[in-house]
């Protein structure tokens, strides 16, 4: 399913979502290691549905069918990003971890980022949805 067919999905559906891609990964027979991934919840991200074309999620890009919501809280600075905001990013980014680690690993898109937080890997240990060592877990559970 493609990032804007989600934009209307609850936080719990795009968890219980990743968590549900175990069986599939394992049932490939082949060794994976799953890349360009973020925590990220919704398009708003500038760019991310091609330069200058709005957000699905906001209503702003031609292909947009309907609104969902805001962008605002979703995308940019860290630390302007709710606490609940930040608590979802932590629960996601495990979940996606978790599912991953079930075969070879992963590598998340990408190191740094110019204005959209939500998909930096440094703007996360910054801003503590990542946690320094990946290894630590606060949803050690979320997929069961």
């Amino acid at each position: 399913m493609l990032l804007f067919q989600q934009n209307t999905n609850s936080e719990d559906q795009h968890i219980k979502n990743i968590c549900g891609r175990v069986n599939s990964l394992k049932a490939s027979g082949k060794w994976a290691v799953v890349g360009e991934w973020a925590p990220v919840r919704t398009d708003c991200t500038p760019g991310i549905n091609s330069r200058n074309s709005g957000s699905r999620y906001a209503g702003t890009h031609p292909d947009s069918r309907y609104r969902v919501g805001d962008c605002q809280g979703f995308t940019g600075s860290g630390a302007t990003f709710s606490s609940s905001y930040k608590a979802f990013l932590r629960k996601f980014w495990e979940a996606q971890v978790i599912t991953y680690e079930t075969e070879r690993g992963w590598m998340m898109w990408t190191w740094k980022t110019e204005k959209a937080d939500e998909w930096s890997y440094q703007a996360g240990l910054k801003y503590g949805w990542i946690p320094k060592n990946p290894t630590e877990r606060l949803y050690p559970n979320i997929c069961k």
